[in-house]
Parts: structure tokens; sequence; C-alpha cells
């Protein structure tokens, strides 16, 4: 992954609601991989995301961000 890709990531531990599992769609603003965490902007709200929760985003994740 590098700066600038779009992502999907899961916000996990933020919250007790049930879709705080949900996939969501941001942009990937920084990532060290010996942290393994990584920087996501989403919805102007800045996240940081373990590794693990953020995988880079395919062409089906951006159609569905434009409908």
């Amino acid at each position: 992954m590098k700066t600038g890709d779009l992502v999907r990531f899961k916000r996990l531990g933020t919250s007790p609601r049930p879709d705080s599992e949900e996939w969501r769609i941001g942009l990937l603003l920084e990532y060290h991989s010996w942290e393994k965490v990584g920087t996501v902007l989403y919805e102007s709200n800045i996240y940081r995301v373990r590794a693990e929760n953020i995988q880079k985003a395919g062409k089906k994740d951006a159609e569905r961000t434009n409908q």
C-alpha cells in the first residue's frame, strides 16, 4: 500500500455498536510497515488503523462509493 491509495478498513473497538465491524472506504494518508499501523482519511476525519484491518480497495469498491 502506498500513500494516496483507496483502501477499505474496519474500525474495531471504538464503539459498542454492531455496525463498527463493517468495511468503510477511505484514503490512505500514511503507512509504515514497521509500525503495522496506517493513517486513513474518512469523511474528513483521520483514523489510525491496525494493518490487519486495512485492505487496498479495488474497482468494485470505487464503484460503490460513486453510487
